[in-house]
């Protein structure tokens, strides 16, 4: 721990403690990213690979059908 903060002064003395902090940001950013983006992929195969496809979930999607009614002879 001191050797943390003994780190941490001189990098501030030497003017690169900004850039250090700006680099942990944008690693700590990306890693986020990352691990939302994988979080979300897996979770849509695993429900992917329980239900099936969107199309096959939705209720009375059988497709359509045209039913003649009255068929009129024209000879």
């Amino acid at each position: 721990m001191v050797v943390v903060l003994l780190v941490l002064i001189l990098l501030a003395v030497a003017g690169l403690l900004g850039l250090v902090i700006k680099v942990a940001l944008g690693v700590a950013l990306g890693i986020f990213l990352a691990v939302t983006v994988l979080t979300a992929i897996v979770g849509w195969r695993v429900r992917r690979a329980l239900y099936g496809p969107k199309w096959r979930r939705v209720r009375g999607s059988r497709g359509s059908s045209v039913e003649v009614l009255d068929r009129h002879n024209r000879s």
